[in-house]
C-alpha cells in the first residue's frame, strides 16, 4: 500500500504539474489568440481605412478633374473670344490703312491739282502782267505822241 501510495502521490504531482503547464499554455494561448484577433481587426480596419481613403482620393480627383475641365472650357471660350476680337481688330486696321492710303492719295492728287491750278493762275497773272505792261506802254506812248 505504501508503494501504491507513493506511486499515487507521484502520479498526482505529475498531474498537478501537467495541469499547471496546461493552465500556463492555456493562458499563453488565450493571450496569443487575443493578440491575433486584435491584429486581424487592425488589419481589417486598416484595409477598410485604406479603401475609404482611396475612395475619398478618387472622389476628390474626380471633382478636381471636373473643375479643371470647366476652367479649361472657360479659358477656351475667353481665348476664342479674344481671338475673334483680335481678328476683327486686324480687319479694322487693314480698313483704316486703306482709308489712310486713299486719303493720302486724294491729298496728293488735290495738292497736284492745286499746284496745277496755281501754276495756271500764275501763268495767267504773268500773261495779264505782260498785257498790262503792254497796255501801259501803249498808253504812255500814245499819251506822249498826243501831248506834244
Amino acid at each position: 500500500m505504501v508503494r501504491e501510495r507513493d506511486e499515487w502521490e507521484k502520479y498526482r504531482e505529475r498531474l498537478l504539474k501537467q495541469v499547471k503547464a496546461y493552465e500556463r499554455s492555456k493562458a499563453a494561448f488565450e493571450e496569443e489568440r487575443a493578440k491575433f484577433k486584435t491584429d486581424k481587426k487592425g488589419e481589417e480596419w486598416g484595409r477598410e481605412g485604406l479603401k475609404n481613403k482611396l475612395r475619398a482620393a478618387e472622389e476628390l480627383l474626380s471633382k478636381e478633374r471636373a473643375e479643371w475641365k470647366a476652367i479649361c472650357a472657360k479659358d477656351n471660350e475667353r481665348m476664342y473670344a479674344a481671338r475673334s476680337k483680335i481678328t476683327e481688330l486686324e480687319g479694322q486696321v487693314v480698313d483704316f490703312k486703306k482709308k489712310v492710303e486713299n486719303a493720302q492719295a486724294e491729298k496728293e492728287q488735290s495738292e497736284a491739282e492745286f499746284k496745277a491750278q496755281l501754276s495756271s493762275k500764275d501763268r495767267d497773272l504773268s500773261a495779264k502782267d505782260v498785257e498790262i505792261a503792254e497796255l501801259k506802254r501803249r498808253l504812255t506812248s500814245r499819251l506822249k505822241g498826243a501831248s506834244p
